[in-house]
C-alpha cells in the first residue's frame, strides 16, 4: 500500500511541477519561450481555466498523498510509552552469577603466589657509586 501511494505521489509531483511551469505568469511561463507558442495553442482557447483546474486537482491529490503517507508511517512506528509487555528480570540468576564470579576471584587470589609487596617508597635507596666521587 505504501509503495503504491509513493508512486502516485511522485507522479503527481511531476505533473504539478509541469502544470505550474506551463502557466503564464510575470515571465509568461515556460509555454512562451520553451514550447514556441502560447498556452492557447497547446490546450485550446480555454487553457487558462484548464491549467488552473489541473493545478487545483494536482495540488489536492498531492496533499492527500502527503497526509496518507504521514498516517501510514506513524502507524508503523512504535511509541516508547506504549503498553508493551515488560520482561521479568530474574534476580536469583543474577545473584548466582555474581556469587560464581566472587568465588572465582577468591580462588584465584588464594592460589596466586605472594609477590614482593614492597612499594617503590619502601625500597631502600641504592648507595652512590664510589667511582663517581
Amino acid at each position: 500500500m505504501t509503495t503504491f501511494i509513493v508512486i502516485i505521489h511522485v507522479i503527481v509531483c511531476f505533473i504539478l511541477i509541469l502544470v505550474i511551469l506551463l502557466q503564464a505568469g510575470r515571465g509568461s511561463g515556460l509555454s512562451w519561450g520553451t514550447f514556441g507558442g502560447t498556452p492557447q495553442s497547446f490546450f485550446g482557447t480555454k487553457s487558462a481555466s484548464f491549467l488552473a483546474k489541473a493545478t487545483s486537482v494536482a495540488a489536492i491529490i498531492f496533499l492527500t498523498t502527503c497526509i496518507a503517507l504521514a498516517i501510514l508511517e506513524t502507524k508503523k512506528s512504535k511509541s516508547l510509552f506504549s503498553n508493551t509487555p515488560q520482561t521479568q528480570v530474574d534476580v536469583n540468576k543474577i545473584k548466582e552469577v555474581l556469587n560464581k564470579i566472587k568465588a572465582e576471584e577468591t580462588k584465584g587470589e588464594s592460589t596466586a603466589a605472594p609477590t614482593d609487596t614492597a612499594t617503590p617508597a619502601e625500597e631502600k635507596p641504592t648507595p652512590p657509586d664510589s667511582a663517581a666521587e
